[in-house]
């Protein structure tokens, strides 16, 4: 389930609904599982926990990692707010209001309240999107962070255009967690890393989450700029980028895009580790079988970026290099 998004939302920026539908489906039907695993299986408050993995029935697949992966859990409400671009109806407001009320209603669970900082953290336990640090430690991963500022405010104004009170510890939660962790200038991993992180290969393997601060995800709450592309910068020196995996390549040429570093995107693109085979199936990395088609989602959620735009974006084509590239586009929504 965290895949599914590099699975199938390039078709809402390609406005190939009839696809998308066949699958975004799984949400609704999937609910009555992830309420059941976040209250009944897992204690929680209120809200619906959506799994990493599951068998056909909405049922967490074995796995010590499964209970402890976050990342996916904003993803429904990044689906909703796409299909109301398209169909700004209250149709499709009332199609999504559950699975965003549940969506969020575990976010603020999740998230509990520091009496030291007088802030709400993340974890622990918890695994980042990297999955290769000790989830008994990990507190306040950075890009888990900005994704819950930004999937509570979606689900915020959501709540919002259907003229309904937005429940009151969302708010409180997205305006009081934690602040992004930074260490000499850059983001890091998570809250509490150590500050030689940048030169150990413990934690400069698989995905390298920090460019999906600003590339990913648009600029959110706290976020600063300066801080965001040193970081990115830091990570394509430093990040082992031969142990990255096929959806890796399309986020870092995303956060080269919207920081302004166009050729690179086109580099990133273009990176002898994004592999497709001889009958066009993606190679997923060093590590992956064949095929592995987040890697072909993501590539065509990056073209679609990077040439339709994203929220903010100026100019034409604005994720492709001014000279040498003559872009047409047609019948491609903004990324947010």
């Amino acid at each position: 389930m965290e895949m599914y998004f590099w699975h199938s939302a390039q078709w809402a920026l390609w406005n190939n609904w009839d696809l998308l539908r066949r699958s975004s489906d799984v949400y609704s039907r999937f609910l009555p599982s992830s309420l059941s695993r976040a209250q009944i299986q897992q204690g929680w408050a209120s809200g619906a926990r959506w799994p990493k993995m599951t068998d056909p029935s909405g049922r967490s697949s074995p796995g010590q990692i499964n209970n402890l992966l976050i990342w996916q859990q904003p993803h429904p409400l990044i689906f909703a707010e796409y299909e109301y671009r398209a169909f700004p109806t209250e149709k499709t407001l009332r199609k999504w209001e559950e699975v965003v009320r549940e969506t969020a209603n575990w976010m603020a669970s999740f998230a509990w309240f520091n009496e030291t900082t007088n802030r709400y953290d993340l974890g622990p336990p918890m695994y980042p999107v990297s999955e290769d640090t000790s989830p008994n430690v990990t507190r306040n991963a950075a890009f888990e962070l900005a994704y819950w500022r930004l999937g509570l405010l979606h689900a915020s104004n959501w709540m919002e255009k259907l003229g309904i009170d937005v429940p009151k510890n969302w708010t409180v939660v997205k305006d009081n967690l934690a602040e992004l962790p930074i260490d000499n200038g850059t983001y890091s991993v998570y809250e509490g890393i150590e500050t030689n992180f940048w030169t150990d290969p413990e934690y400069t393997n698989d995905h390298p989450a920090l460019v999906g601060l600003y590339g990913w995800l648009p600029r959110t709450e706290g976020l600063d700029l300066e801080i965001a592309k040193a970081t990115m910068k830091q990570v394509w020196t430093h990040w082992n980028i031969s142990n990255c995996w096929g959806w890796d390549f399309p986020m870092l040429a995303m956060s080269a895009a919207r920081n302004g570093a166009t050729e690179q995107a086109i580099e990133w693109l273009l990176h002898p580790l994004l592999i497709f085979d001889d009958v066009g199936m993606p190679v997923g990395g060093v590590r992956v079988p064949t095929p592995y088609f987040p890697g072909s989602g993501s590539l065509l959620y990056a073209v679609a970026m990077m040439s339709g735009g994203w929220d903010g974006s100026t100019g034409h084509a604005p994720g492709f290099p001014l000279a040498g590239w003559n872009v047409r586009v047609e019948g491609i929504s903004k990324a947010l």
